[in-house]
Formats: structure tokens, C-alpha cells, sequence
């Protein structure tokens, strides 16, 4: 076993070097040197000088490689068993390897194919992390520690695995942008490390404009997310996991991610220096390995900890009272109005945008649970809140709410312009200090809330335009009167909480016969709303008006069977259910098909 173990470490390292010695192959220009594959102009040995030097070592460290990874296989064999883990997952780390072989051939003696080089870092990052996983098998046969967490989190694991997928897909972004030759798109020098000058487009600035400048400069801003996410993760881990090894991951990742954003903009800076670009490349393969390792060390605690009690972490209870389902709805709606606005925007800007409106409404809804804690811990199905329960204090969740919505609106101004910045600030307002309030006085306060949250279509109409545009003011109405029904069910189905936490609903104040009727009437009036594209001119798809149709009757006829079964004096808990669901199923539909068959 120790012998195994030893080879598998000196296979890493081989591998390790392996990559770094790729990439110094594609820097210096070698990747041609040797014309011909798998011998260099005929030979096993040839002159080791120039180019020849550079690439040819490269295939006969990856002939070693392979001839440890059938080593390792071997000794697997003779050690475990055929049907052992550690066997089967040999067997695939030599498949990769042999894999890696025919792509480099593929390589050659295609003349670099971009596809087909990016796919062999891919590939070769796949057969990295396979005999890393061997090694863990090997190094969790030896362990004798038995420990499990006190209190696990399912949320360790996923948010671990999250880093290691985009790590990956930053690492493949990377490889797509160097071999397409896209390293100096975006200029070089100390003035263009942070902005990018098109040489395409010859435009400076946050957004090119060109293609190939998009796809470099999205690899610098997915960096930048990625060390958040690190520096989050590694916060997170340190701060709640005992076990050491994990400990020593969360140190070690944020100073890996520091490193490799000081050699991008470096390697930026000194004109994408051969030096800077070959240490770049293993950064990156550093990175993707310590996370994948620390996935694997998550994946034991977790087995480990199964029986123990579940608890959520900090950042699983601070995404929960961001309200991530509504985040979701606000993604889509503000794209919806990006994308139906006359005109266009740089797509980066776009990106930057949606999220910055996102944060917005994140750190509204962030506020909202903090001013309903009191409200939301005498409601069972809110109960449980991370405000109410304490695992989030009032002050994080205060101060984390008004800063982000105060970057936010910075964020919107500098991305999009001040009408965009007006409207999202006074969607915050009424949502933050007049709704949240306003639902213990008056029934009425689901106008008020309605508002808000119709906001971000328009917003993102706003963000293209910087003007109100028709199709803009129809998506708002669209959003505002689809929520009054769509709140009026929720009302009906929760009214007892709803009277426990003394939070005034039409159910409770005016009710069943009344909320049902209304729910009816708004209901018409979306219809008629939705109807608005095809009287204005905007859509005259006879396929639209029979979509609409369809939807509005079938959402006013579920109103009508609420009116029945009222009048019969029957419970209409379940129809409300009913009545919720299809409201639910409204919207995608009718907002698709305003997308697709949209006529500008």
C-alpha cells in the first residue's frame, strides 16, 4: 500500500508537470515543432534543442505518465480487487490517459484544430482529478480517523462542488481563449489589465464590443466571481467544519485564487509573457485540484455525519432570506425586458445588469425579513427563518440588506443609467417601507407589493433604453396583475397564519365570497392586459391571441369554480391550491409566448 501511495504521488507531480509543460509548448510555439506523431521527424530521439526540446519532452513525460498510470492499475489489481473501486477507476484514469495520447496525434497532425486542443486540456484536467480520487481511496484505506461533524450541512458539499464547476469551466473558458489566440484582444499593458481595448472594435471600455473581446473579458469577470465564491466558501468551511484537513483547504484556496489573479493581470501587463502565461496555467491546475480534493474530503465528512443531526451553514441560512425563488423570477423578467427592448446592449453589460438588479431585490427581501422577524416567528411555515431561530443576527441581516441595496443601485447607475437607478431605488422603498408595514394595518397593502415586484421587466427595458417604452409599461402591468390573484390565493390558503401573526388579508377582513370575487376580477383584467401587445400593434401572431385566450379563460374559469363552490358553502382550501398552481403555470406560458412571437 505504501508503495502505491508513493507512486501515486509521483505520478501528480509527473502529471502537475505534465500540464505546466503543455501550456509552455503552446506559449513558446513549440506545438508544431515535431511535424509528425507519435516519433519526431522519424525519430524516438531526436535533436533536443529550440521547439524540438519543448515539445518533445512534453510527449515523453506523457509516455512516462502513462506508463505509471498501467503501473497503478497493476498494483490496484494485485492489492484490491477487479471489482474494487480503486480497479474500475484505474482502469478509467488509463483510458484518459491513452485518450490524451490520440488527441495530442489529433493535434499534430491536424495543425492545432481550437477544439481539439481545448478538449485536451479538458480532458487532461479530468484525468488529474482521476488519479487524485485514487490517491483519496488509497489515503481513506489508511485513515483511522472516525470523526464526523457535530452538526453537518448539505450545504458544504454542494457549495464546494459548485467552485469546483465553474473552477473547471474557467479552466476550459481559458484554454478556448488561448488557443483561439485571444490573450491580447483586449490589448496589453498596465493601462488595460482591468478595462479592455477592442482591437476588434476598436472600443475601450468595461463592454467590447467584438465577439472575441466578450469571450476574453468574460474569463477576467468569472475570476473575479470565482474569488468571492472562494473567498465565501473557504470563510464558511474554516469557520464551521472542525476537520483540519478541510481547515487547511479553506486557507490554502483563497491564496491560490490571489496568486492567480496577480499572474493574470501581470501576464496582461508584460504583454502575455511566456513565463507569466505557463504559471498561469498551473495555478489553474492547482486550484482545480486542491477543490476537487476538497470535495472528496466533504463527500467522506457527509457519509460520515449521516446520522448525525442536520443543520443548515451561515451562507444556506443567508441565501434563504434573499429569497432565491423570487431572485429567480427577477432574473427572468428583467431579461425578458432586456431582450423585447428596441435596441441593444454590450451582452457583458447586460450580465452585469441583471445581477446588479438582482442584488437589489436581494437585499430588499433581506430587509423585509428582518423588519417581519417578530411577524414570521408566529407563523408556522415561516417559523424556522434564520432571523427567527437566531442563526443569523438582527445586525448581519440589517446592515447586509441596506449595504447591498446601497451597491446595488450603484452598481445599476454605473451598468445602465439614473431612470433605471430611480425605478429600482423606488421598487426597494415601497416594498422595504411601505408594503412590509402597511400588511398589518390594511388589506391593501398587496397593491403596494405588487408594485415592486412588476419592476423589473420595466428595468430592464429601462437598462437598453434609457427611456419608458409601451411594451415596457404592458410588462409591468402584466407582472403587477398576475400577482393580486396569485397573492389573494395564497391569502386563502394561509389565513390562519396569516391572522396568528396579525398580518391583515381580504380573507380575514372582508371575507372568502369577497377575496374569491376579486380574484375573479383581476383576473379578467389580466386577460384583457395580456390582450394589449396585439391592440397596439406590437404582435399579430393569430398563434399569441389563442395562446392568450386560452390561459385568461382557463384562469377565469378557475376563479368561476372558486365563486361555485363559495356560494355551496364548500371548503375551497383545496381550490385556492388549485387556483395558486395555475397562476403558476400562467405566467412562463404567457410571458414565453410574448417572447418568441414578439414583432419588434
Amino acid at each position: 500500500m505504501k508503495w502505491l501511495k508513493f507512486i501515486l504521488w509521483v505520478n501528480l507531480v509527473l502529471i502537475f508537470l505534465l500540464i505546466n509543460l503543455g501550456g509552455l509548448v503552446h506559449n513558446t510555439g513549440s506545438s508544431l515543432a515535431c511535424p509528425d506523431w507519435p516519433l519526431c521527424y522519424g525519430q524516438v530521439m531526436p535533436t533536443m534543442e529550440g521547439g524540438i526540446l519543448v515539445e518533445h519532452s512534453h510527449r515523453l513525460l506523457a509516455t512516462l505518465v502513462g506508463l505509471f498510470t498501467i503501473l497503478i492499475s497493476v498494483l490496484g489489481f494485485r492489492i484490491f480487487t477487479s471489482k474494487s473501486r480503486f480497479f474500475k477507476f484505474s482502469l478509467l484514469s488509463l483510458f484518459l490517459v491513452v485518450f490524451q495520447g490520440v488527441l495530442g496525434g489529433i493535434t499534430v497532425i491536424y495543425k492545432l484544430p481550437t477544439i481539439v486542443s481545448t478538449t485536451h486540456l479538458a480532458v487532461s484536467m479530468l484525468y488529474f482529478a482521476s488519479m487524485i480520487y485514487l490517491l483519496h481511496l488509497v489515503q481513506r484505506e489508511e485513515s483511522n480517523e472516525n470523526s464526523a461533524e457535530r452538526l453537518w450541512s448539505p450545504g458544504y458539499l454542494k457549495q464546494a462542488s459548485f467552485l469546483l464547476g465553474i473552477v473547471y469551466f474557467q479552466i476550459v473558458l481559458g484554454a478556448s481563449m488561448r488557443h483561439l489566440g485571444l490573450g491580447s484582444v483586449c490589448g496589453t499593458g498596465w493601462d488595460n489589465i482591468f478595462s479592455c481595448f477592442d482591437l476588434i472594435g476598436f472600443h475601450k471600455g468595461f463592454f467590447p464590443e467584438s465577439a472575441q473581446a466578450i469571450l476574453h473579458m468574460s474569463h477576467r469577470y468569472l475570476a473575479y466571481f470565482i474569488s468571492i465564491v472562494t473567498l465565501l466558501v473557504s470563510i464558511n468551511f474554516y469557520k464551521n467544519i472542525s476537520s483540519q484537513a478541510i481547515k487547511k483547504k479553506a486557507l490554502i484556496l483563497p491564496l491560490i485564487i490571489f496568486a492567480q489573479i496577480v499572474i493574470g493581470i501581470y501576464t496582461v501587463a508584460t504583454n502575455i509573457g511566456v513565463i507569466a502565461t505557463t504559471l498561469h496555467v498551473g495555478g489553474a491546475a492547482l486550484l482545480f485540484a486542491v477543490t476537487w480534493k476538497l470535495v472528496l474530503n466533504l463527500y467522506d465528512l457527509k457519509k460520515k455525519s449521516s446520522s448525525q443531526k442536520k443543520a443548515k451553514d451561515f451562507i444556506s441560512n443567508f441565501l434563504s432570506i434573499t429569497k432565491p425563488r423570487l431572485s429567480g423570477l427577477v432574473i427572468f423578467t428583467s431579461a425578458m425586458g432586456m431582450y423585447l427592448a428596441p435596441g441593444s446592449i454590450s451582452p457583458l453589460q447586460g450580465v452585469f445588469a441583471l445581477l446588479s438588479i438582482t442584488g437589489l431585490v436581494a437585499g430588499s427581501c433581506i430587509l423585509n425579513c428582518w423588519l417581519e422577524r417578530e411577524v414570521d416567528g408566529k407563523m408556522e411555515r415561516t417559523a424556522d427563518r434564520p432571523l427567527v431561530t437566531g442563526e443569523i443576527s438582527e445586525k448581519t441581516a440589517f446592515y447586509t440588506g441596506l449595504n447591498l441595496i446601497i451597491v446595488s443601485s450603484i452598481l445599476i447607475f454605473f451598468f445602465s443609467n439614473i431612470l433605471t437607478t430611480l425605478l429600482g431605488v423606488l421598487a426597494a422603498v415601497l416594498y422595504v417601507w411601505l408594503y412590509t408595514p402597511s400588511k398589518q394595518k390594511s388589506p391593501y397593502a398587496v397593491f403596494w407589493g405588487a408594485i415592486p415586484g412588476a419592476m423589473p421587466p420595466l428595468m430592464g427595458q429601462t437598462a437598453v433604453t434609457g427611456t419608458i417604452e409601451p411594451l415596457g409599461v404592458i410588462l409591468f402591468c402584466l407582472l403587477f396583475l398576475w400577482q393580486l390573484p396569485h397573492f389573494l390565493a395564497i391569502s386563502l390558503m394561509h389565513s390562519k397564519d396569516y391572522e396568528a401573526a396579525g398580518i391583515v388579508v381580504f380573507p380575514n377582513s372582508h371575507g372568502t365570497k369577497a377575496t374569491i370575487i376579486r380574484i375573479f376580477h383581476f383576473s379578467v383584467i389580466l386577460m384583457v392586459i395580456a390582450y394589449l401587445p396585439i391592440y397596439l400593434g406590437l404582435i399579430e401572431a393569430s398563434s399569441y391571441k389563442l395562446i392568450t385566450l386560452f390561459l385568461g379563460l382557463g384562469l377565469c374559469l378557475l376563479a368561476v369554480q372558486g365563486l361555485v363552490l363559495v356560494q355551496r358553502k364548500h371548503n375551497v382550501l383545496k381550490w385556492a391550491k388549485k387556483f395558486f398552481i395555475g397562476t403558476l403555470i400562467y405566467l412562463p406560458v404567457q410571458l414565453t409566448a410574448l417572447i418568441v412571437l414578439y414583432k419588434e
